[in-house]
């Protein structure tokens, strides 16, 4: 099922709650989206429980490490290629489709699953060629959503207005009173994560960007790798990425694809953040790159982030590299032809940070 998806695997109990709070649209294309949740909560209640009773207090005694490497930067900049790479290197554990889409229960219902997720979860991703599968590296975002009930895409699925859904949370954090319940979401699904692999944690998740202070909370020494891309690739493609997943899983009539102003600024916005929290790090702990340079020179880019955040690049990674970038080479990248009034109105609002990192207005 293509639809629906961002929160298929969410508890039935706080699947309703957000039903109760947001409401739906009686139209058959949301009630049957309705339905197929209503039953996949139903399930992930039941192996929730499961999972809890073999596995509860081997969870509560994990430790977490402090030194986990976090992917940050706006979506549609690359973060998932360097993810894709990085997720290769054996000393690191990284959350997959699986892990993402079934927090509650992954230790334990793999084999339940899997046989049903195999159908569904295949091919390419809607928004690009990026390949689909239950052990392909995914942020941890949808997991996170399902475990605390909050994430800024809810309003993407419940979408309240024309506004651009990512305005309506500005600090990608739930009020004071839920952010430890937020916190203790994401500390078990890491510890449960652990379990399953005990490596170094690798984290990509482009809404960790505002997240910064609250990440240094958890882990004391956190190590950031930031990415970016020039605007006139980052906004229109970030527009039509959310668009197709707006549409997908939206569950009233109101969702309305973004506009260029809407994205730029929002893009615009999270790099200043990016570009004041950086300062509070030692160079050690923060590395940023562009992804043309990344692009053209992947394992020299790779290598240089290592050294920098003092990581061990591997012979053993080096060869899993290799092979992967053999086997994306034939990879097509979408185009995009950017209208004159659109390079405008992001030139408008980007001019100053395109010219200090020396991207062309043309």
């Amino acid at each position: 099922m293509k639809s629906a998806y961002l929160i298929a695997g969410m508890r039935l109990s706080a699947f309703l709650k957000l039903i109760w709070e947001n409401g739906i649209s009686i139209a058959p294309r949301y009630i049957m989206r309705f339905l197929f949740l209503l039953q996949n909560g139903f399930w992930a209640s039941i192996f929730y429980r499961k999972e809890k009773k073999i596995f509860g207090t081997r969870i509560e005694n994990q430790k977490l490490p402090d030194n986990p490497v976090i992917i940050i930067g706006h979506w549609r900049t690359g973060s998932t290629f360097l993810h894709q790479l990085l997720s290769l290197d054996p000393s690191f554990v990284t959350s997959t489709v699986f892990q993402a889409s079934i927090p509650d229960s992954f230790l334990s219902s793999r084999k339940s699953y899997e046989p049903i997720m195999q159908k569904f979860v295949k091919g390419t991703r809607p928004m690009d060629q990026v390949k689909l599968g239950l052990d392909e590296p995914l942020e941890d975002e949808y997991a996170l959503f399902r475990l605390s009930g909050f994430s800024p895409l809810k309003y993407l699925i419940f979408p309240k207005s024309k506004t651009y859904f990512l305005k309506l949370e500005p600090g990608f954090l739930p009020a004071n009173n839920k952010k430890e319940s937020w916190k203790n979401a994401l500390k078990h699904f890491y510890k449960k994560l652990l379990i399953y692999k005990p490596e170094t944690i690798l984290i990509k998740n482009p809404f960790h960007s505002y997240r910064i202070d609250l990440l240094n909370e958890i882990f004391s020494n956190a190590r950031y790798i930031h990415i970016f891309r020039h605007p006139y690739n980052v906004v229109p493609s970030t527009q039509r990425m959310w668009d197709i997943v707006g549409s997908q899983n939206a569950l009233n009539r109101k969702w309305h694809k973004p506009t260029t102003e809407e994205v730029a600024g929002e893009l615009y916005r999270m790099l200043q953040k990016i570009n004041s929290d950086k300062k509070n790090l030692p160079e050690n702990r923060f590395v940023e790159i562009k992804f043309e340079d990344f692009e053209n020179k992947p394992i020299d880019t790779v290598k240089s982030i290592y050294k920098q955040l003092g990581l061990n690049y591997s012979d053993e990674f080096n060869n899993q590299v290799e092979q992967f970038l053999l086997s994306i080479k034939d990879y097509k990248k979408n185009d995009y032809i950017v209208p004159a009034e659109d390079k405008q109105t992001i030139c408008e609002i980007m001019k100053s940070w395109m010219i200090e990192n020396q991207y062309s207005f043309d």
